[in-house]
């Protein structure tokens, strides 16, 4: 990454290269794994239409999945987010 945040929520952060080197000017950030499950009802159909279910909220991500993502809220104690954060910095494989 190069900033917390940009004004279209995605050029502060760039993937990596094949042999995972980040592209110049940026650093790397931790990969974490998020999954999510909707329990989603199945389509209502009026006759010609069939009810639509969008996760996102901007327009331009057109309702694809690919666009969800979530957004960190400390909920740790002070003790188990030092050590995780300690886990983290030192370069372990954190469970």
């Amino acid at each position: 990454g190069q900033n917390t945040d940009s004004a279209n929520h995605r050029t502060h952060v760039a993937f990596a290269d094949a042999g995972g080197r980040c592209p110049q000017g940026f650093q790397a950030i931790p990969q974490l794994v998020q999954r999510i499950v909707y329990d989603v009802p199945p389509p209502v159909f009026d006759g010609e239409n069939a009810s639509v279910f969008a996760v996102d909220s901007f327009p331009e991500q057109l309702h694809k999945p690919i666009t969800d993502h979530g957004d960190f809220i400390n909920v740790f104690d002070e003790n188990l987010m030092n050590k995780v954060v300690n886990c983290i910095n030192g370069g372990r494989r954190c469970r």
